[in-house]
């Protein structure tokens, strides 16, 4: 039942390209995302590659964690169903 439950909401491969193609629909989104690149690109020479690859990477941990709750919450699931996914995690 776990692997069942981590396969549908963790291991969808579908799910990055339908989000790029929805997002690229959006002109604040487009807008949103040139800005973000201009000021990664400046942070990454202000920090230098080693720092800025440290931080990068904690950055996208924290966020995928923080996007898989949000998801699972936008879900309506109860909190022990997430708690048990949370262990899987």
């Amino acid at each position: 039942m776990d692997h069942l439950l981590h396969t549908l909401f963790q291991d969808n491969t579908e799910l990055p390209g339908k989000i790029y193609e929805f997002c690229r629909q959006n002109p604040r989104f487009c807008q949103a995302e040139q800005e973000f690149k201009a000021i990664d690109r400046l942070a990454a020479e202000k920090l230098g590659a080693e720092l800025y690859l440290e931080l990068e990477s904690a950055q996208m941990n924290y966020m995928a964690h923080l996007a898989n709750v949000y998801y699972l919450f936008g879900l309506g699931l109860r909190q022990e169903v997430l708690s048990a996914l949370a262990a899987e995690l």
